[in-house]
């Protein structure tokens, strides 16, 4: 299991956070109030599950981008904050929080890095791109979702099958 962290400018808002994990028998190691407290971290560390809120020092999305191999981000977003860009360690949960839906997702997200030996790190090909964005177009027409969205659904879709986000993409492509 991955060690789970949580960086928030907000000490209350950690602590909620903190709490709402401990509930559910998920331990969060260390709280930290920004991103730079983060990517200290991160430099020592092989991997992590970082539970994000707001930071004075830079926005989810740039931290994200800035983690290394084997860090991933679940950034509980604002509720009119602006679509963050596609990052594949980076799963967005907006506010207000569904609390299962967050309590499933990080379970998924520690357990999923136990299982690996090594970092991992998601190249997609163009092709593999190309078909996640069919896709995404697919259930945005069909759904009248935002792109975020649509992104969104697909993953609640991978992790409700226990099939890989390009499988799912895949079989949306393919439907008529």
């Amino acid at each position: 299991m991955r060690e789970i962290i949580i960086a928030s400018q907000n000490p209350q808002a950690a602590e909620r956070i903190r709490s709402i994990l401990q509930s559910s028998h998920i331990f969060a190691a260390n709280l930290y109030r920004s991103g730079a407290e983060v990517l200290s971290f991160a430099s020592i560390r092989p991997d992590a599950v970082v539970i994000c809120g707001k930071l004075p020092d830079m926005t989810a999305a740039e931290l994200a981008g800035m983690l290394p191999n084997g860090f991933d981000m679940v950034w509980l977003v604002p509720s009119g904050e602006p679509e963050p860009m596609f990052r594949s360690n980076l799963i967005t949960l907006n506010m207000p929080l569904n609390r299962m839906e967050f309590l499933n997702t990080v379970r998924m997200l520690a357990a999923n890095g136990a299982e690996q030996s090594r970092p991992r790190k998601i190249v997609r090909s163009q092709e593999e791109e190309e078909l996640l964005r069919v896709a995404k177009e697919r259930l945005m027409a069909r759904h009248h979702l935002s792109e975020r969205e649509a992104h969104k659904l697909l993953q609640r879709r991978s992790m409700e099958s226990g099939m890989r986000i390009l499988e799912v993409a895949r079989l949306i492509a393919e439907e008529e």
